[in-house]
């Protein structure tokens, strides 16, 4: 079992069980911690969060230049001529 936490019993929250966008990340919330000493730097937390979000955004920045470049091969060259290759 990984380590990471469910995101219904988890220390955090977010919005709908969807995709998680970089959005989503950056709107995550996590509750405080109780005590002296104990818990994360929020600054710490925030800092990952913005660096994961931002890498997430290049990501699907990235696929999406890839779908746009399969979907113009795919449409420059003709179903037939793709079947005449094969046949050959």
């Amino acid at each position: 079992m990984s380590g990471a936490p469910h995101t219904q019993t988890s220390s955090y929250s977010i919005r709908g069980r969807g995709r998680l966008t970089p959005d989503g990340v950056r709107e995550i919330s996590f509750r405080r911690s109780h005590g002296l000493g104990r818990g994360l730097r929020a600054e710490d937390v925030r800092q990952f969060i913005d660096q994961v979000s931002d890498d997430m955004a290049s990501l699907y920045d990235e696929l999406a230049a890839v779908y746009a470049e399969n979907h113009r091969i795919k449409t420059a060259v003709p179903p037939s001529a793709l079947h005449d290759q094969a046949n050959r």
